[in-house]
C-alpha cells in the first residue's frame, strides 16, 4: 500500500460546503441570524399531541389528507399539493426530478443558497444572472435563457436582500422556457405586498414552493410545500424518500391551520412597521440597504460589514454576515425580531456598532 495515498470511500461532494446552523457564542440577547418567524401557539402544539396521541409516533405518516387541505386553500386538485421537509426540500428534489449533467439551473445573484448546492450534487451546470440592487433583472435572465436550462428559480421576496419579481417578470420567464422547470420561491409571500401563487399557478410549467417556517414560526416542525400541476408533482414525489415529514409536524401545523390566520397576520403587520424603521436607521448611517418585502433588512456595508457584524455580536446580537464570491465580508441580513422590546435592543446596538466602526475608519 502507498502511504502517500489516503485510503477509503472518496466522497462526490465536497465536505467542506455541509450546511451547520452556526453555534451560539457566550451570551446571546438576540438571535437575528435565521429569519425565524413568531412564536407559535403552546396551546396548539399540546392539542396537536394530545388529539394525535401515541399513534402519532408509532405510525408511518400519511399526508393524503393534509396535502388535500393545503389544495383546497388555493383551489386546486389534492394532487396539485406535494408535501415536504421544509422549503428546502422541495427544492432538492425539483434538482432532482429536472436537473442533471448537460442541464443548467439559471438563477440570480445574489440569491438563496441552496440552489446552487443542490444544483451542484446532480452535476447540472448553474448559470448567474446579477441582481443589482432595484427591480428583477427579467431582460437579463431571459437574454441568459437557452436550450441547456432545465431549471429557472425566481426567489421573491429574495433572499438575502427582500426584493421581489413580478408576476409579469415570472410570466415573461415561463413563456420564454416553455420546456424548463419554472420555480417560484415564496417562503417570504406572507410578508410582501403582492403574493403571486394564484397567478403563478396558471402558468403550465411554474411550481410554487412555499413554507411553514418563516410567518407560521414553525422552522422546528420542517414542513414545506410545492404547489403546481399534477404532472411535476408526480415527478418531485418520486425523486426522494416516500415518507418526508414527521406525522409530529403535520399534526402541529394543521393544528395552527384550524386556528386561523389572526396571529400569523398580527406578526406580519408588526414586521412591516419594523422594516421601514430599520431601512430607514440604516440609510440615515450610510449603510445603504435594499428595499426589503421580506422578515429581514439586507444592509451593504462594503469593508465594514464584518466590524459591524463582530460589534453586534459584542452586544449579544447575531446577525448574518454575507460574503461575496470572493469570500469577502460585503453586507448584513438582520432579521425582524416582531416585538417591540426586542427591536428596541436592536436598533440601539446597531447605533452603537454603527458609530463604533465609524470612529474605527
Amino acid at each position: 500500500m502507498n502511504p502517500g495515498i489516503p485510503t477509503g470511500p472518496v466522497p462526490l461532494v465536497d465536505p467542506r460546503l455541509a450546511y451547520r446552523k452556526p453555534g451560539v457564542p457566550g451570551t446571546v440577547r438576540l438571535r437575528l441570524d435565521a429569519n425565524e418567524g413568531a412564536t407559535p401557539s403552546i396551546e396548539a402544539v399540546l392539542d396537536a399531541l394530545r388529539l394525535g396521541g401515541p399513534e402519532l409516533v408509532r405510525r408511518y405518516p400519511d399526508t393524503r389528507a393534509f396535502e388535500a387541505m393545503l389544495a383546497a386553500r388555493y383551489g386546486l386538485d389534492p394532487d396539485q399539493a406535494f408535501v415536504t421537509a421544509g422549503a428546502d426540500e422541495g427544492i432538492d428534489r425539483c434538482c432532482r426530478a429536472f436537473l442533471g449533467a448537460g442541464r443548467s439551473m439559471l438563477l440570480t445573484d445574489p440569491t438563496f443558497e441552496m440552489f446552487e448546492r443542490y444544483a451542484t450534487l446532480t452535476g447540472g451546470a448553474v448559470e448567474r444572472v446579477r441582481w443589482a440592487p432595484g427591480p428583477f433583472p427579467a431582460d437579463a435572465m431571459l437574454a441568459a435563457i437557452d436550450d441547456r436550462v432545465s431549471i429557472v428559480a425566481v426567489v421573491t421576496p429574495n433572499n438575502p436582500t427582500g426584493e421581489v419579481a413580478t408576476i409579469e417578470d415570472l410570466r415573461r420567464i415561463a413563456s420564454a422556457a416553455p420546456r424548463a422547470l419554472v420555480i417560484l420561491d415564496h417562503a417570504y409571500a406572507e410578508y410582501a405586498d403582492r403574493d403571486l401563487t394564484a397567478e403563478a399557478l396558471a402558468l403550465p410549467n411554474v411550481v410554487v414552493i412555499r413554507t411553514f417556517s418563516k410567518a407560521w414560526g414553525l422552522a422546528g416542525c420542517r414542513v414545506g410545500y410545492t404547489l403546481g400541476r399534477a404532472a411535476i408533482l408526480a415527478a418531485l414525489r418520486a425523486a426522494g424518500g416516500p415518507f418526508p415529514v414527521a406525522a409530529t409536524s403535520l399534526a402541529i401545523v394543521t393544528a395552527h391551520l384550524e386556528r386561523g390566520t389572526a396571529g400569523r397576520d398580527g406578526h406580519v403587520a408588526r414586521i412591516r412597521e419594523e422594516r421601514l424603521r430599520l431601512q430607514g436607521q440604516l440609510a440615515r448611517r450610510g449603510a445603504s440597504p435594499r428595499t426589503s418585502q421580506a422578515n429581514f433588512v439586507y444592509a451593504e456595508l462594503g469593508p465594514r460589514a464584518a466590524d459591524v457584524h463582530a460589534a453586534l455580536r459584542e452586544q449579544g446580537i447575531l446577525v448574518r454576515l454575507l460574503r461575496d464570491r470572493s469570500g469577502a465580508p460585503h453586507g448584513l441580513r438582520i432579521t425582524l425580531p416582531g416585538d417591540e422590546g426586542q427591536f428596541a435592543l436592536l436598533t440601539s446596538a446597531l447605533d452603537v456598532a454603527l458609530a463604533t466602526t465609524d470612529r474605527a475608519r
